[in-house]
């Protein structure tokens, strides 16, 4: 009887359709969602046993701690950045062989850099290239000086761009082992941030760059980690809580999810499906109000005291 009375108003008819398929769209975003969260962790030795790991950024934070645990996994590591004693802290932690690349991003406006880079790098088989090396800069917009804009989109930019280009290569010639770039990107990247207005768009550069290589090279795993805030020095090591993880969940995060775009942990996962959910005038008003502010505050606070100091 109820059939009938449907196929009696064929709009309603359309209309049932259409919230179906609406709900069962839904059901399979659920779905993904879940099974981003729970599947279980995969065989690192598809990359190849003994290989190596190159890590920018890899003194401290997301990059120290994913050295740690790739090397606890039993590959190789090259460590980058611009600081030898801290590089040279982090090789002594590592449980396995290991290489060191000073290298200063903010300098790397030309190829001399990169260059340099590849010729330490040698013939050393590199199977993951994690491009972390980062830089933030926090303020409205007309407040934040030249240099601190030309570093953010440098750091942010170049070496994750150049670094693809030196290394895809040399990672599709490699033979019986799969080979994978991680870019760490950000929350940021995904949703456009007030107050972190240049770095929330050079991490988004990351995302586009990172979707368009994903698809001319399905070869290789090329995919993004996207953690919102990590306690690392870039946040002022702020206290872990709700909103915040640590740089070694995230690396825990990362090597559990190997091969697909994540968010790092299962708590900013959640983070970025509320973010999306939340429209975007409410979003921008609550930071502005009562988020933003409260970071200010933080920042002068800190910035006061090492000028003291």
């Amino acid at each position: 009887m109820f059939l009938d009375f449907i196929k009696a108003y064929p709009k309603l008819q359309t209309l049932i359709y259409i919230l179906g398929l609406f709900g069962l769209l839904k059901c399979t975003k659920i779905i993904c969602f879940l099974w981003r969260l729970l599947r279980p962790s995969i065989n690192l030795s598809k990359y190849g046993n003994g290989s190596w790991v190159l890590i920018t950024g890899a003194s401290d934070g997301i990059g120290k701690q994913l050295a740690l645990k790739f090397s606890q996994k039993g590959f190789k590591i090259i460590l980058v950045a611009r600081t030898r004693s801290k590089l040279e802290s982090v090789a002594q932690q590592l449980q396995t062989e290991s290489h060191i690349i000073v290298a200063d991003f903010s300098q790397s406006i030309d190829n001399k850099l990169f260059d340099r880079i590849m010729q330490e790098v040698g013939d050393r088989d590199i199977s993951i290239l994690i491009n972390n090396v980062g830089v933030d800069a926090f303020n409205r917009f007309h407040l934040i000086s030249d240099e601190e804009i030309y570093k953010t989109i440098i750091v942010n930019c170049l070496p994750v761009t150049m670094l693809c280009k030196r290394l895809i290569p040399q990672m599709l010639r490699r033979k019986g082992n799969k080979s994978a770039i991680v870019n760490v990107t950000s929350l940021a990247g995904q949703i456009p941030t007030p107050f972190f207005n240049v770095y929330s768009a050079s991490k988004s550069y990351g995302e586009f760059l990172t979707q368009t290589l994903s698809v001319e090279y399905p070869e290789l795993e090329i995919f993004a980690l996207r953690p919102s805030e990590v306690s690392t020095n870039m946040t002022f090591n702020r206290k872990p809580d709700l909103m915040t993880i640590t740089s070694s969940d995230c690396a825990d995060g990362l090597l559990k999810r190997m091969g697909y775009n994540t968010n790092g942990h299962w708590n900013h996962e959640i983070q970025a499906e509320l973010y999306k959910l939340v429209p975007s005038w409410l979003y921008n008003w609550v930071l502005i109000k009562f988020i933003a502010p409260q970071w200010l505050k933080e920042r002068t606070s800190i910035s006061t005291e090492k000028k003291n100091n």
